[in-house]
This record gives C-alpha cells, sequence and structure tokens, in this order.
C-alpha cells in the first residue's frame, strides 16, 4: 500500500466542512477591507527565496524542499507566500494600479520540519499584503483585520503582540548593542545562536531555545529607534487604541525572516495553549526593491489554517451546511426527475438525483444515508397530476404542491432553516 508522504495528509470529512467554513470565513473578512484575492504558483525559483526569506535564515537553510528540474534550473516548492505576492507585484507591474495595492491568498506551502500536532509539512496559509504605502494607519489597519479575524472564530483572550524593529539606519546600531550585551552570554547559547552572534544577532531574540531571562535583559530595540522609525511606532499605537484594538508591547518581538522593518506584530489567545500565536507580520519595505523593483513599502501577516482547524474541531465547532435535496422517483417519471435536479442545481442546491432506481422505501434509505433534509418524491401520479411531493427527512412531514413551485417552497425553507 502506498501511504501518505511524512508530513502531508489528506483533508476529508469533518476536517474538509471545517476547512472551506474557515476559508469562507477568511476570504469574506479579508473582501470586508478592500483586498482581493491572488494565486501564484506553488514552485518558484529557489532565488526568489533565498533573497527575500534571507539565507541565514532556518527556512532557507534547513526548511526548503528544493530540486533541480531537467534543465538544471533550481526550483523551490514555496516555504511561504510573501515573497511570492512581492515578486508577482514587480513581474506584473501592480506599480501602475492604485495603491495600496490589497491582496489575499490561501494556498499550500512546504517546509521540512519534524512534523507535531497542527504542524505539517505541507500546510495551508492564508495572508494578506498591503503594497504601496508608507503610512502607520495601513499598519494599524492590518492588524485590525487579524485582530478582527481572531474574534470572528471566537478565540479567548485575544490579544496584539507589538514591537518595531527599525530600519536600515537604526538597526546596525541595535545590532552592536546587542552583539555587546550577548558576549558575556555567548557561551550559553545555542549553536545556531553562536551562529547568528555574527550573522543575524536580532534572530536569537526569536529563537525558542533561548531563555525568556536572558531575552528580557537585552537592550530594547525600541530605544536604538531613529525619529522617523519611532515617529511611525507612536503613530502605529495611536491608531490601534483609536480602533480599540487591545496590544501589549513586546521588546523581544521579532520576526523570523530578514525582509521585515519597523512594525512587527503577533495576534495571540490563551485558546492556542503554549504556543499561543495565531498569526505573525509586520512591514517590509526592502523587499520589493530586493527582488528587482523599484522601494515600495508594503505590510502584511500570514497564518497557518492548521491550528484554527485543531481548535474549532476541539470546541466541535458546528458547521451549518446547505441543505441536500434527494430526489426519488418511479421510472416512468425519470424525465420529470431530470428536469428537476437540473432547475434546483442551477439555483444552487445540492442535489443528488438517486441513480438505482426500485422502490421509494429504498430511496427513502439511501435518502437518509445521505443526510438529505428534503426528498423530492415524483411517482406517477404526481407526473400526471403535474406535482411533487416534498418530504421533510426530519420531521417526516410531507407536503404535495405544484411541481412549478419547488423552487420557491425551498428556497423559502432555506431562508428560514
Amino acid at each position: 500500500m502506498i501511504k501518505t508522504v511524512k508530513g502531508c495528509k489528506d483533508i476529508y470529512g469533518r476536517e474538509m466542512e471545517l476547512f472551506q467554513y474557515i476559508e469562507n470565513v477568511l476570504s469574506k473578512m479579508a473582501e470586508s477591507y478592500g483586498y482581493t484575492k491572488i494565486i501564484t504558483p506553488i514552485i518558484e525559483y529557489s532565488e526568489l527565496f533565498q533573497r527575500s526569506v534571507g539565507e541565514d535564515t532556518d527556512i532557507v537553510e534547513k526548511e526548503m524542499y528544493t530540486f533541480q528540474d531537467k534543465g538544471g534550473r533550481s526550483l523551490t516548492l514555496r516555504p511561504e507566500i510573501t515573497a511570492s505576492v512581492a515578486r508577482s507585484y514587480v513581474e506584473n507591474h501592480f506599480e501602475t494600479l492604485p495603491a495600496p495595492l490589497r491582496k489575499y491568498y490561501i494556498g499550500p506551502c512546504f517546509r521540512y520540519e519534524k512534523p507535531q500536532k497542527g504542524r505539517y509539512r505541507e500546510f495551508y496559509q492564508f495572508g494578506v499584503e498591503a503594497i504601496g504605502d508608507i503610512s502607520p494607519l495601513i499598519d494599524a489597519e492590518v492588524i485590525s483585520l487579524a485582530y478582527n479575524i481572531a474574534k470572528q472564530f471566537s478565540l479567548k483572550n485575544i490579544k496584539v503582540r507589538l514591537n518595531s524593529i527599525g530600519c536600515r539606519k537604526c538597526r546596525p546600531h541595535y545590532k552592536e548593542a546587542l552583539k555587546e550585551a550577548l558576549k558575556p552570554h555567548y557561551e550559553e547559547l545555542c549553536s545556531d545562536c553562536k551562529r547568528r552572534f555574527y550573522t543575524n544577532p536580532l534572530r536569537i531574540l526569536d529563537c525558542k531555545k533561548e531563555s525568556k531571562e536572558l531575552k528580557e535583559s537585552l537592550p530594547k530595540i525600541t530605544d536604538y529607534l531613529c525619529d522617523e522609525c519611532r515617529n511611525h511606532f507612536d503613530k502605529v499605537k495611536e491608531y490601534l487604541s483609536l480602533m480599540n484594538i487591545p496590544f501589549e508591547l513586546d521588546h523581544t518581538l521579532v520576526r523570523g525572516l530578514d525582509y521585515y522593518t519597523k512594525t512587527v506584530f503577533e495576534v495571540i489567545s490563551t485558546d492556542l495553549g503554549a504556543q499561543n500565536a495565531l498569526l505573525g507580520g509586520g512591514r517590509y519595505d526592502y523587499l520589493i526593491e530586493e527582488l528587482g523593483g523599484r522601494p515600495v513599502p508594503a505590510v502584511g501577516f500570514a497564518m497557518g489554517m492548521e491550528r484554527l482547524m485543531t481548535i474549532l474541531k476541539a470546541e466541535n465547532k458546528i458547521v451549518r451546511k446547505d441543505p441536500v435535496i434527494y430526489i426519488a422517483y418511479q421510472k416512468e417519471a425519470l424525465k420529470e426527475a431530470i428536469e428537476i435536479a437540473n432547475k434546483l442545481r442551477g439555483e444552487g442546491f445540492i442535489t443528488l438525483l438517486d441513480i438505482k432506481g426500485g422502490s421509494f422505501k429504498k430511496q427513502f434509505e439511501r435518502s437518509s444515508k445521505r443526510n438529505a433534509s428534503y426528498t423530492v418524491i415524483i411517482g406517477e401520479e404526481e407526473k400526471e397530476k403535474n406535482t411533487v411531493q416534498v418530504k421533510n427527512m426530519k420531521t417526516k412531514e410531507q407536503k404535495e404542491i405544484p411541481k412549478g413551485e419547488i423552487v420557491t417552497f425551498l428556497k423559502e425553507w432555506r431562508k428560514n432553516a
């Protein structure tokens, strides 16, 4: 028997119901803020992620699925989607469109890491990108969308963790101060952080292996911000307060990817346990320039859908389903049954036409197994009278109506269900 690849899984049944529910809610939330959907390829040239994510990140060093195609080109299954959206922005000349350009996405990503609960090697990511505006108001708006997504799923004790990691002008001064503070603790650092000490000490703050006490003792990056970054951060906090978004400052919060600048944030909830971050993001004003475009500011966030699915599954979240209509008929009424099935499908009803035929008793049994809400019955008598019988499979109530009124009858039921 051939099994799924380790770290990948099939999605079906109850999980598929939750997946579609989550996808629908996320799409509607993003669209309510003016975002439109973009789909980018699952495979990209490896250089895209090496240049954008950063060669000194765990993703590029350890987690990317990279291979050579038959032409000898290095390709990678995307480990995240922000870089792909930025590449699309440059390649398709989106700078000619009104700014900020607001895009959202939902799709699979791939990272080679140890599979665990809620974390897979193939995982689904939702995210938004607002590209083309430096205003701190767009930062606050993006954070507002992230916060309201968590509220939409009724998560408990939702908060925003917030920090600024400065820019090219002020961040180098902080990195030097951070290295000075870390020197006495160098031998205590994990092997990865000993290397990061020389390449990118900021990422030591993002390492889960280092103690909270050590991180808390280090200098705060907000004390090293230049005037521009400090004013930007103050405005973000001011706008979040105006939007009634609860936030807490966390000077140890950085993002694990190299393209971030200024604002970084996470949305957390106690529903998520020890690893309590639902999503994370921030501003990335250098990424598009690094990919060959002109300097364009941008801000966004991304979230993995599997953790949310795990929570909703544990809470036994009830997903409202559209009604299923089953059509049972005697063979003399097959033409009428097909006509009604086509009409109901055209109106958006999930409609199952009985295939096997036989007695109405057998067809009712198949209707029950399919969890149909209503069974439409067409026998020889109904065909002669140009009517149908409609049976409520829950209450067992049955009613005869004119065939031409079937759509109106079921629409009214669906509206009141």
